[in-house]
């Protein structure tokens, strides 16, 4: 089922929930589910276990499930201070690499977060377990009603957290939590549901504790654990994470050669702007609206007379298309791979943005797309922007492009230089995969390359970096960021 179809159906069935419900008492249901869990008076636990994690929007096309990755899972929460710390341990799974993640895996990956009542909503979130759900529960006005999942009636307990995001927890007839819904805004998917449900329940002391959690966002899954130690009560330490400061995106040019500009700043990834002689174009639309419009801003400052008529959307990967909306906003154009057609028109462009309205959703209009399969061509008689599809492992719809007159390659995810050596390099004489397949492309193309411009990275390089590294005789700057 397509992105735009699994979220429509979460929608409509809230709706249909929130008509049809029958009203219970609120707070007895939850002290109910809380004496069940042996929630009631539970201050802090340690769990962990083993299965997998996968990396949300970094799939290989657009409508397959996201990478997958052995994993390591920890969790330690201090219920009365709103503070937990996740951390897993991530191997590589795929063979061959599909998707990026941060693919292919050379080592351990390690990744841990601390959240806070404050952080931004998503999986981590303490309500979004068991026993934080009750607890959240307890200091909310819920409304219970039920509802047929299959060929049972569950019970639904539904509140309101921040007043911004809706919970809904469904109990079984033992009183068990067995799935907790709720909505977090994406900029590509709009509001998509993280999906968590929980089984085979079984003790630990006075604790009632799921040895099996499946978390989904936007449609696939996100992680599988199987959970085989808990400590109810084990000492925790937790420290508040710094609030977050917000830093406003910025988009900062270096001409490269006449009439084309690279366009660093934060966040990442960086975009290029190539003038034509009556257009430009912007290639890249980077992880947010807001650094999409500060490279438009950007663009128009460095070439005013001219508009900017299209924009080169690499692939689908949540760090590339997340500005495609935005470009769509201010009526340009959209060069894209054909297999990104139905996600595009069917999930990017319709799907509700009521959590975090972007400016598309407050003024719509319609999207122009140029659809590319293997190449397509800009030209204006004395520059040409030429664009080939790259065979590879990590997006199955990866477009680069060259100028010829320049004999510029940009390309972004499978070749980046971040000038320095990072943990999860190829081992000296390897070569990524990721690397081989753009040298191949290149070759097979037969383009006189000799400066690089990749999205990633500190900005532009010597293509001698991408052949020494497929001969082995260097180390690759790294294979794909952590973001990827």
């Amino acid at each position: 089922m397509a992105f735009a179809s699994r979220v429509g159906l979460v929608v409509l069935a809230t709706v249909v929930f929130g008509v049809s419900a029958t009203l219970q008492d609120g707070g007895t249901t939850v002290a109910n589910v809380s004496r069940a869990l042996g929630a009631t008076d539970l201050k802090t636990i340690q769990y962990s276990g083993t299965g997998f994690t996968y990396a949300f929007a970094q799939n290989y096309r657009p409508d397959s499930p996201y990478p997958k990755f052995h994993a390591t899972y920890s969790r330690v929460i201090d219920y009365d201070r709103g503070l937990a710390r996740e951390e897993i341990v991530r191997t590589q799974f795929e063979d061959p690499p599909r998707g990026g993640g941060g693919q292919p895996l050379y080592t351990e990956a390690r990744g841990a977060a601390v959240v806070n009542p404050n952080s931004a909503w998503g999986g981590g979130a303490l309500a979004l377990t068991p026993h934080g759900f009750v607890k959240a529960a307890a200091n909310a006005s819920p409304t219970v009603g039920s509802r047929r999942v299959g060929s049972r009636t569950l019970t639904v307990i539904s509140f309101p957290v921040r007043n911004e995001y809706r919970v809904e927890g469904y109990v079984n007839e033992q009183n068990l939590i067995e799935r907790i819904d709720t909505w977090t805004p994406n900029p590509i998917l709009g509001d998509t549901l993280i999906q968590t449900t929980f089984g085979d329940y079984r003790m630990f002391g006075n604790l009632r504790f799921p040895t099996r959690i499946v978390q989904q966002q936007g449609g696939f899954p996100t992680l599988e654990v199987t959970i085989t130690d808990v400590r109810p009560g084990a000492p925790v330490s937790l420290q508040a994470p710094p609030p977050a400061t917000s830093q406003p995106a910025r988009a900062e040019s270096q001409l490269v050669a006449p009439g084309v500009w690279y366009l660093s700043g934060s966040p990442e990834p960086n975009s290029q702007l190539v003038e034509l002689r009556d257009y430009t174009v912007l290639i890249e639309s980077s992880v947010s609206e807001a650094r999409a419009l500060a490279n438009l801003a950007e663009a128009r400052k460095l070439v005013p007379n001219k508009p900017v008529r299209y924009h080169l959307n690499t692939h689908h990967h949540g760090d590339h298309a997340a500005g495609v909306r935005a470009f769509v906003a201010e009526g340009v154009s959209i060069i894209t791979h054909e297999m990104n057609r139905r996600f595009y028109e069917q999930a990017v462009l319709k799907n509700p943005h009521t959590l975090a309205p972007d400016a598309l959703s407050r003024a719509p209009r319609p999207a122009s797309f140029v659809w590319v399969n293997d190449k397509y061509v800009l030209t204006d008689g004395s520059r040409t922007l030429e664009v080939y599809h790259v065979p590879n492992g990590h997006a199955a719809n990866l477009l680069m492009s060259y100028v010829p007159q320049e004999k510029l390659l940009i390309i972004t995810d499978i070749f980046n230089d971040f000038g320095e050596p990072r943990p999860n390099d190829p081992p000296p004489g390897l070569v990524s995969p990721y690397y081989a397949a753009l040298g191949e492309r290149v070759r097979q193309l037969k383009l006189d390359v000799q400066k690089i411009a990749p999205s990633h990275g500190r900005g532009l390089v010597p293509a001698d970096m991408l052949w020494k590294a497929l001969q082995g005789k260097v180390q690759a700057p790294r294979t794909v960021s952590s973001s990827q």
